[in-house]
């Protein structure tokens, strides 16, 4: 299994971390840990930037953060434009990390405001499977 039911279309049909896929269909939230220096990964990295390790380790995380901040998308790639507009929003996880990623289309507009509590979450669509930002 592969990136095929990752989001609207495949991006590659094997690659090291092709997992992530299996566990967003579990509904897990998984990171990445580098063997080698600890550094933790979400999305998941096959390869490490800071050290250039390239032993990784799949680690549960829980999504819970806050919100840092987030847009609204009026113009996208082809694929993406009936889906127009769409909220992104950048959140702090509570493990530290920073995740940019789309907002539920169940979080009204007019409540996303800095430091609003959200956790990062799977989510199907047709046949695929991808994370969102989401009330906890």
């Amino acid at each position: 299994m592969g990136f095929e039911k990752f989001g609207r279309f495949g991006y590659v049909s094997q690659t090291k971390i092709a997992p992530l896929v299996s566990y967003l269909e579990k509904n897990q939230i998984m990171a990445t840990r580098c063997k080698e220096c600890g550094t933790l990964y979400f999305p998941p990295r096959a390869d490490c930037p800071k050290c250039r390790g390239s032993e990784i380790a799949w680690v549960p995380i829980e999504g819970k953060g806050k919100l840092v901040t987030f847009t609204e998308v009026y113009f996208a790639p082809p694929a993406f434009q009936d889906s127009t507009p769409y909220l992104l929003g950048l959140a702090e996880l509570e493990a530290g990390m920073r995740v940019f990623a789309p907002i539920s289309n169940e979080i009204d507009r007019k409540d996303l405001k800095p430091g609003l509590e959200l956790v990062l979450r799977s989510r199907r669509a047709g046949e695929g499977v991808f994370y969102e930002l989401d009330s906890q």
